[in-house]
């Protein structure tokens, strides 16, 4: 008996969305694989993200950023032991609650993220550079209404 698994999209699925759908999911994919930035530090994508809130937030507590992150805080923790291993984060009890432990940067985890950051925008400004500005302008206005959802 030869067994056939297929995924196949409920028939009331438009084409045109499921393309979409990969095209974003492979467009990501290359984008992230690209950011070379994680492999030099030796940070995961998940790393370098949390990396990126901890310096938007200026002081994050550790819940807070394991709910933002949709994970549990002994994931969190994990990782910040290992961006703490190298230098990028300080970690010290919460003033208010001793049971929290409060999340900065150091210096180094600061200068790492803005060369993160930059790098990956120009990772990005190659993907994009292939659409005419009028073409960039546009795109930018339906992403910004799908991030949105309004209409």
């Amino acid at each position: 008996m030869k067994w056939e698994l297929k995924c196949k999209m409920p028939p009331e699925t438009d084409p045109l969305v499921e393309q979409i759908g990969l095209s974003m999911w492979r467009v990501q994919r290359k984008i992230i694989s690209g950011m070379s930035l994680q492999k030099e530090l030796g940070l995961t994508f998940p790393q370098f993200a949390l990396l990126n809130m901890i310096a938007r937030e200026g002081r994050a507590r550790v819940v807070t950023l394991a709910e933002r992150m949709e994970v549990k805080s002994s994931a969190i923790t994990v990782m910040l032991d290992r961006m703490d291993a190298i230098g990028l984060v300080n970690r010290e009890q919460d003033e208010n609650d001793r049971r929290a432990v409060v999340v900065t940067l150091t210096e180094k985890g600061e200068i790492m993220c803005a060369e993160g950051q930059r790098r990956s925008l120009v990772l990005l400004e190659e993907y994009l550079s292939i659409l005419t500005p009028e073409e960039l302008h546009r795109f930018a206005e339906y992403y910004d209404m799908l991030d949105r959802q309004e209409r």
